[in-house]
């Protein structure tokens, strides 16, 4: 069983989301099966650049702030920090504040 491709196809439910590329191969961990999936993860890129309102925008988010005090610091509504945060999303391919904080971890806040 060591690192030995799996020939038979998935059916239902996986079969319709897996990616074309999915490979699995059955292998053994300390003794136990395991199945190993390997794919292909699209590189993240930006659609478009941040402006320096996003930008702030971004930065105060991932110092903890929330939506009403980015507003309050920026002197804007809540529902435009909100607005402006779902641009943010779009544009880096990312869907919540947790990713936002997983893009930017290790990377100087001069840089971000």
């Amino acid at each position: 069983m060591d690192d030995e491709p799996v020939v038979a196809g998935a059916r239902g439910w996986a079969s319709e989301v897996a990616p074309p590329e999915l490979q699995v191969r059955r292998m053994e961990l300390s003794g136990d099966p395991v199945l190993v999936l390997t794919f292909p993860v699209p590189s993240r890129q930006e659609t478009a650049p941040l402006t320096d309102a996003e930008r702030d925008v971004v930065r105060r988010a991932l110092e903890g702030a929330t939506t009403s005090a980015i507003a309050a610091a920026r002197r804007t509504s809540p529902r435009t920090v909100a607005n402006q945060l779902q641009s943010i999303f779009r544009k880096l391919g990312i869907t919540s504040r947790v990713e936002l904080a997983r893009c930017y971890a290790g990377m100087p806040a001069s840089r971000r």
